[in-house]
C-alpha cells in the first residue's frame, strides 16, 4: 500500500499550506527565511513514497539531539502522518505497518489530533480510535468512513493554526544550523538510504567508545609506571639519608668449623634400665661437688634500662663507670669488646606521630639539643620518625625523663666503637614508630 502512495509537488505544497506555519516566528521575522526554505526543499523532495518520507523523519529525530528540535520534528512527523491518513484513504493498520508505529500508539496520535479539531466529538473519537487488540474492527477505519460517520464537511479538513509548535523559533538554535547543513548534504536526493546512515553512525559511535577506552587504558598504564618510578626514586633518596649502625664483630673467629659426624656412630641406640641408673648416678656425683644451676647471660649489645636507678650516677664520667647491669652481673660476660662509648636509644610507639614530633621538637629547643649528622632531626622515614641527637650532659637525665613520659617507650643502653662523644654531650637515638 505504501508503494502506491507517492507525494508530488502539489501534495507537498498542500501539506505546507495545511500545516498553517507561522513563518514570522519560525524565521525570526524573516531573518532566517532563506535557511528555513533551504531545509524545507531538502527535506520534502517530490516523488518520495510514504516509506521514504518516514525514513527522513527518523533521520531528523536521530540527529536532533536537543529537546526543542526533537519535539518540533516529532510534531511535524505526527502532522504528516495525520495528513496522509486524511488525504490518501488508508486504513489505520496499513498506516501503522508503513510508518512502523504500533497501532495502539498510532491510534493515540490520530485521536489527539482529531480532538483538537473536533472537541465536540470526544466520545465518538475515543471509541473509534481505541485499538486494544489485533482483532479490533477499528483497525480498518479510514478517514472517509470517519468523516461520513461524524458528518464532517470538506471545509472542516484544516489544521489548527493556533498550535504552539507551528510558531516555535527553531531557526534560532545553533544546532539548527548544523542539522540544516547535514540534511542538505544527506537528504537532497531521491536515493536516500536511512539504514546505511544508521549503520555508519553506529560504527562511528562504537569507534569513538573504543578510542575513549584505549586512551583511558594508556593514561592508567602511564600513571602506574610513573608512580613506580617516583616511589623507587623516593625510596633510594630516603635510604641515602639514613645512617645504619651495626656492631662490628671483628673478634669473631671465622676459622671455626663444625665437627664432621662420624659415620661409624650408631644413629639409634636402646636406652634400658641399666643405662638410666648410670645417668642418675652421674648426676648425683655432679651435685656433690657443690655446683648449682645459674642463669648465664650471653653477650648482647643492648641493655634494657627498666628504672632511672640504672642510669649512671654521674654523667660526667659516663664512659668510665660501669652500669648497674655490669655491677650486679660480674660474671655476665659483658665487657668492652663492643666499644667503650655509651649511647642511649629510645624506641617509642605512637598513634599520632605528628603530635609526638611537635612535643619532641619543643624539648630539643628547650635543652639545646643538636643533631649528629646531616640528617635533620624528625626526618620521616618508612614506618615512623627518626632522630640522631647530641644532648648536653647536664640536661640528659631531665631530657630523657620527659621523652619517656610521652608514649609507650623503651630505653636501651648500648656501647659503640664509633668514637667518643663530644665533650659535655651524649649521643641519643630516638625512633618514633607509627602504629
Amino acid at each position: 500500500m505504501s508503494d502506491r502512495i507517492i507525494y508530488n509537488e502539489e501534495n507537498l505544497r498542500h501539506f505546507e499550506k495545511w500545516l498553517g506555519l507561522n513563518y514570522d516566528a519560525l524565521t525570526w521575522q524573516g531573518r532566517y527565511e532563506a535557511e528555513f526554505l533551504t531545509f524545507w526543499q531538502a527535506f520534502f523532495v517530490a516523488g518520495q513514497s510514504l516509506e521514504q518520507m518516514v525514513e527522513r523523519f527518523r533521520y531528523a529525530l536521530l540527529y536532533a539531539q536537543i529537546g526543542p528540535l526533537h519535539s518540533w520534528f516529532t510534531w511535524l512527523r505526527d502532522c504528516f502522518i495525520c495528513y496522509t491518513y486524511m488525504t490518501k484513504n488508508i486504513t489505520v493498520i496499513e498506516l501503522s505497518r508503513t510508518v512502523n508505529i504500533p497501532y495502539d500508539s498510532l491510534g493515540i496520535i490520530l485521536r489527539e489530533y482529531f480532538l483538537e479539531q473536533y472537541p465536540h466529538f470526544e466520545e465518538k473519537l475515543s471509541d473509534r480510535f481505541q485499538l486494544a487488540n489485533r482483532i479490533s474492527p477499528n483497525l480498518n477505519l479510514t478517514f472517509k468512513e470517519l468523516k461520513e460517520e461524524l458528518g464532517l464537511k470538506e471545509a472542516d479538513e484544516s489544521h489548527n493554526n493556533d498550535s504552539v509548535l507551528s510558531s516555535m523559533e527553531v531557526t534560532l538554535y545553533p544546532e539548527w544550523q548544523t542539522l540544516n547543513k547535514k540534511m542538505q548534504h544527506d537528504l537532497f536526493h531521491p536515493n536516500f538510504d536511512f539504514s546505511r546512515i544508521k549503520t555508519n553512525l553506529s560504527f562511528t559511535r562504537q569507534l569513538k567508545v573504543f578510542r575513549e577506552i584505549l586512551i583511558f587504558l594508556l593514561i592508567g598504564i602511564g600513571l602506574v609506571f610513573a608512580i613506580q618510578k617516583i616511589n623507587k626514586k623516593w625510596e633510594k633518596s630516603i635510604l641515602e639519608q639514613i645512617s645504619i649502625y651495626e656492631p662490628q664483630l671483628k673478634w669473631l673467629d671465622t676459622s671455626l668449623t663444625f665437627k664432621e659426624s662420624d659415620e661409624n656412630v650408631r644413629k639409634d641406640f636402646e636406652l634400658g634400665e641399666r643405662e638410666i641408673d648410670e645417668v642418675e648416678t652421674k648426676e648425683s656425683q655432679f651435685d656433690s661437688l657443690g655446683f648449682s644451676d645459674e642463669i648465664r647471660y650471653e653477650e648482647e649489645s643492648d641493655v634494657v634500662l627498666t628504672s632511672w636507678d640504672a642510669l649512671p650516677k654521674d654523667f660526667d664520667v659516663i664512659d668510665l663507670e660501669q652500669s648497674g647491669y655490669e655491677e650486679l652481673k660480674k660474671r655476665g660476660y659483658r665487657d668492652s669488646r663492643y666499644g667503650n662509648t655509651k649511647v642511649y636509644r629510645v624506641l617509642m610507639r605512637s598513634v599520632d606521630t605528628k603530635t609526638s614530633k611537635e612535643r619532641l621538637n619543643f624539648l630539643l629547643e628547650k635543652y639545646q639539643v643538636t643533631r649528629v649528622d646531616n640528617v635533620k632531626p624528625g626526618k620521616h622515614v618508612p614506618g615512623g620518625v627518626y632522630y640522631n641527637l647530641y644532648v648536653p650532659r647536664e640536661y640528659l637525665k631531665e631530657f630523657m625523663a620527659q621523652v619517656m613520659d610521652f608514649d609507650d617507650a623503651v630505653l636501651y643502653e648500648s656501647r659503640t666503637r664509633t668514637g667518643r662523644n663530644p665533650a659535655g654531650k651524649n649521643k641519643v637515638f630516638i625512633w618514633i614508630k607509627n602504629i
